[in-house]
């Protein structure tokens, strides 16, 4: 099984989508609603986590016991595949160019969702990211390149690390 965490209204097929809403407008809806903080499947049933654009919500200090939950659903070596914005990266964009959705919403999210579960609540560099991963037991991060706005955003990054043995 793979397991789609935070999908929104992006249903993937081959994934189980899970998300905390139903989107009513949306053709497809998530397989599974919940918070992605205590997704209800079994230790280990994952071959794989996605988490795209999902991680940023959450505060700081609550992201070992999110990244603890992605980890126990992970089989052994297991892939996380993270996508998100690097706040580096949005910054440069921000100083360089005139603020607009590239630079301004890697800060604070898309004020269009007028909802507080979609504010940024934190922000990350692989740099900033990796320690925090090795901390809870993910090995071999590799940072690949963005895939889920396209090349043409050159704000996000994209981590995959694997399940501890």
């Amino acid at each position: 099984m793979k397991i789609h965490l935070g999908c929104g209204k992006h249903i993937l097929d081959g994934y189980t989508n899970c998300d905390a809403v139903k989107h009513p407008q949306a053709p497809r809806q998530p397989d599974i609603l919940c918070d992605v903080k205590s997704v209800p499947l079994p230790d280990q049933c994952a071959d794989e986590v996605l988490a795209v654009h999902i991680l940023e919500h959450f505060y700081r200090w609550e992201v070992e016991a999110v990244l603890a939950e992605w980890h126990r659903l992970l089989k052994p070596n297991g892939p996380l595949v993270l996508e998100l914005p690097d706040i580096k990266k949005a910054a440069r964009l921000l100083l360089e160019d005139a603020p607009d959705k590239f630079s301004m919403w890697p800060l604070y999210g898309d004020p269009n969702w007028k909802d507080p579960l979609m504010c940024h609540r934190w922000g990350w560099t692989h740099d900033t990211l990796k320690p925090v991963l090795l901390a809870c037991g993910f090995t071999g991060i590799i940072e690949r390149d963005p895939q889920w706005h396209g090349r043409k955003v050159k704000r996000d990054m994209r981590l995959e690390a694997r399940r501890n043995g």
